[in-house]
């Protein structure tokens, strides 16, 4: 995880206490800042908002697998600029051992709406995941295959007032599911503000507005795919994003995985079978 501001100076919250302000159906306002900005911007937010802390740790470890159709239909949903776009992915908090499968909706109102459900054992039931899926997504999930794997480090606080949650990733990772290429973005953060409604002001969009920051449009499973298929697939509507990446000397190639992501077990589910 990156060096950065002692998370000590934060009053600590529970996943209890988060999970009262889920925020499942929310606006999310994105930014991509420098590594070394983020001791500064978290400096001068302790007084507005509690860190999230699990077993003594401030800094959870998140492993996600994305799932598309083979023409990968979702991320040119996406490029193309549909709405009522969809994600699906699972994640994996190594803090608790826990696991999800998750559909991820960007409504035509701009809105970001989720609906996950646990999943159980070394191997879930695809009969029960198949009608998940369907039931939220409206697509046969035997045309999802792995597609992206994505593994970073997060920090998230939470405001005083309930209402809002940051998400600050850092170490951000990518492989190809199929090719075992790897690309990072070290020295690159990605602050992440989630809200109820679009707003104009808060203590931390104050902070990156002072810092010279304006929102970013980014995908994880985007601008993934986007840089390991370099050349090889649609990404015209990510040029603004892979120039400030590349601004700011990332990617680099990632030669670091603690654990190969596709040995990782808790991360296989089968879908077609």
């Amino acid at each position: 995880m990156v060096s950065c501001f002692s998370l000590n100076a934060f009053e600590s919250h529970s996943l209890a206490d988060q999970s009262s302000s889920a925020l499942m159906d929310r606006v999310d306002t994105k930014y991509l800042i420098d590594a070394a900005e983020l001791n500064q911007c978290l400096a001068e937010l302790t007084a507005e908002y509690t860190v999230l802390e699990m077993n003594g740790c401030r800094g959870m470890a998140y492993d996600t697998l994305y799932f598309d159709t083979p023409g990968r239909q979702l991320y040119l949903d996406h490029h193309n600029g549909k709405l009522n776009r969809v994600k699906v992915r699972t994640r994996h908090y190594r803090a608790t051992g826990e696991r999800f499968l998750e559909a991820k909706v960007k409504t035509n109102k701009l809105r970001t709406s989720k609906q996950r459900m646990v999943l159980t054992g070394a191997e879930p039931d695809a009969r029960i995941l198949r009608h998940f899926l369907q039931e939220q997504l409206g697509l046969p999930a035997t045309r999802m295959l792995p597609a992206l794997f994505v593994h970073y480090h997060r920090i998230t606080l939470l405001s005083r007032t309930g209402h809002e949650r940051v998400t600050v990733d850092t170490d951000i990772c990518f492989e190809h599911s199929g090719e075992h290429q790897r690309i990072g973005l070290p020295g690159v953060v990605l602050v992440e503000v989630k809200s109820l409604r679009h707003q104009r002001r808060s203590p931390v969009l104050d902070i990156l507005k002072r810092m010279g920051h304006r929102p970013v449009s980014f995908s994880k499973y985007c601008i993934g795919t986007a840089l390991l298929c370099r050349g090889r697939i649609k990404a015209n509507r990510f040029k603004p994003v892979l120039s400030k990446l590349d601004a700011l000397r990332a990617p680099r190639e990632y030669r670091y995985f603690k654990e190969s992501s596709w040995n990782l077990q808790l991360m296989s589910i089968s879908l077609s079978a």
